[in-house]
């Protein structure tokens, strides 16, 4: 079975864990500090805070710009419920956007009419590895902008990295994403504010006065892989690329709708997903011949709540599908799932 995301781990994360569990230090310690700083090093930006997962990350991210219950937050609908949940963590209002038809990423256009004066912050994922272009645009109205970039660690936009063009950002670690502590989050920020009411929130003992605060600490053990996974995160990046390559060489010719190149961006391929008109039948087809695949998103906001109709999420919802792509997936194994592809749309 080839499956559809796989952890890149080694004798290097086995070595480190060991000698944290040796160490008697699991918890939250000084590899924990060490991971921030390398983090905030990797960004070039002045400070990085460790938590305990991205869905904490966002939350933190939330509070520190002082989002608070009737406050709204745009989100967009294509995107995991991370984001749903941690805007009502906070009792504010979710008010969900509809996306790009080109990457899947917020519409930041049709976001920017939804701004009301209640409006406290906007969420920007960049999604499956490809920057979001149009934060300036909140920006430049006074909207604090938290970038997500769970899944696009490394991925630059016009020369600068992701995670660095927000009021914050937000990244994941956890064991399906591009670098993995197999749980774990990162808030990262040029505002000391804002980096130092996140690290006073995530951790709740010995203070002197009481606010409600949370156990949202990262542990020793979970840094000590992050630190490995930074130091590959290089070759995590060029090893994706090198099976997009593979896959756009492969399929080029087939009725499929393949991910666009922008001059703009350096994607950093977290998916590498197709539009097709049944994306069902491909994906049971896969599935019986031993390899997996998945929508990219398991259903957008609208389906799950009462949200805004948002009809180019609906779209993409309904058309795309998510191929196995991640450092260990050999060449011969992108090979076999395009051979399959082009069996199946070729002789149906």
């Amino acid at each position: 079975m080839i499956p559809h995301s796989r952890p890149t781990l080694g004798a290097e994360e086995a070595k480190a864990a060991a000698e944290t569990i040796l160490s008697g230090q699991i918890a939250h310690g000084p590899k924990v500090a060490e991971f921030e700083k390398r983090f905030a090093d990797f960004l070039g930006l002045q400070r990085a805070v460790a938590v305990n997962s991205g869905t904490s990350a966002l939350h933190l991210a939330l509070l520190a710009l002082g989002t608070k219950p009737g406050d709204e937050v745009i989100v967009p609908d294509y995107v995991c419920t991370a984001l749903l949940n941690a805007v009502h963590y906070t009792g504010a209002i979710p008010v969900i956007a509809d996306v790009s038809e080109a990457d899947g990423n917020l519409d930041c256009q049709a976001a920017l009419r939804l701004i009301t004066p209640k409006t406290r912050a906007v969420i920007v994922p960049h999604m499956f590895g490809t920057p979001c272009a149009g934060i300036t645009l909140f920006k430049e109205r006074g909207i604090p902008v938290i970038e997500d970039c769970a899944q696009s660690v490394g991925a630059e936009l016009a020369g600068g990295k992701v995670g660095t063009l927000g009021d914050l950002s937000i990244f994941s670690f956890y064991a399906t994403k591009v670098m993995t502590c197999g749980e774990g989050g990162m808030v990262a920020s040029n505002r000391p504010e804002l980096t130092d009411t996140v690290a006073d929130l995530c951790d709740y003992d010995n203070r002197d006065d009481y606010l409600p605060r949370y156990n949202y600490k990262m542990t020793d053990f979970q840094a000590a892989m992050g630190l490995v996974q930074l130091a590959r995160l290089p070759d995590f990046i060029q090893r994706r690329r090198e099976i997009a390559q593979r896959y756009n060489a492969g399929l080029k010719d087939l009725p499929l709708r393949l991910p666009s190149a922008q001059a703009d961006r350096q994607p950093i391929h977290f998916r590498y997903i197709v539009r097709l008109a049944n994306p069902e039948s491909l994906l049971n087809h896969l599935r019986n011949h031993g390899i997996s695949a998945a929508h990219p998103v398991f259903k957008p906001y609208q389906l799950l709540t009462k949200a805004n109709d948002c009809p180019i999420s609906l779209r993409l919802w309904h058309e795309s599908l998510s191929l196995p792509i991640y450092p260990l997936l050999q060449d011969a194994e992108v090979d076999r799932v395009i051979a399959i592809i082009r069996g199946h749309i070729l002789h149906a």
